[in-house]
């Protein structure tokens, strides 16, 4: 996480949005802020302003926090989004985290406004780096497989001229008994080895499109 964050407030009561600054700063998190109290406004700073963090009042005169929040899944789905409102009752709030929301805090309860951001910031990055190292994860199991496949194709072959070899000297000596022993064999462990590449390729495949 970086020392300064990019807060977008959706408030329109200019004294509650100073309280939740107010309340941010208190805690020591670095950050920098912007207000918006349109949907235009709001949707030109999801992209000009690049929030880390959405703090959202609940209700607007023009707008509303879920509004904001189904935007805000649209254009952006992987930034936390947090409803700041005196007006919403447990049961709402409770059903917005279950459609998705990150998390919500009370205007009367402020003081619990800031470890909630800090924690839904820290789970955004260690999502973030899952996302990178499962990524990163997919691409070596991808050329894994296609080097096992690459392989198996130079292998295989010197296994068919092998077996080929093995059906001519079985014409050639069709009555000598431990030619025949031998060569059976040959052609056993030859089958065998052509069966144990043919396995190693199906799981590495498997396992690359289940990553």
């Amino acid at each position: 996480m970086s020392d300064k964050i990019n807060i977008l407030i959706i408030e329109d009561n200019q004294t509650d949005a100073d309280l939740v600054i107010y309340e941010l700063k208190k805690s020591g998190l670095g950050f920098i802020s912007e207000i918006v109290q349109t949907r235009e406004t709001y949707e030109g700073a999801l992209d000009s302003f690049k929030p880390d963090i959405i703090l959202s009042d609940y209700s607007l005169p023009s707008f509303d926090g879920v509004t904001a929040f189904h935007i805000k899944q649209r254009i952006c789905p992987d930034i936390p989004f947090i409803i700041v409102s005196g007006a919403i009752g447990e049961e709402d709030a409770v059903e917005l985290i279950k459609n998705g929301v990150t998390d919500y805090a009370l205007k009367d309860k402020l003081f619990a406004l800031s470890p909630k951001v800090t924690r839904a910031l820290k789970n955004t990055e260690e999502m973030k780096e899952k996302r990178i190292a499962d990524e990163r994860l997919r691409t070596q199991y991808e050329k894994l497989s296609e080097i096992a496949f690459l392989q198996s194709h130079l292998v295989r072959k010197p296994i068919a001229n092998i077996l080929g070899l093995i059906s001519l000297l079985n014409m050639d000596n069709p009555g000598d008994p431990v030619n025949s022993k031998i060569l059976s064999g040959v052609e056993i462990a030859a089958k065998e080895l052509d069966s144990v590449i043919h396995q190693i390729v199906k799981k590495t495949t498997e396992i690359r499109e289940m990553q």
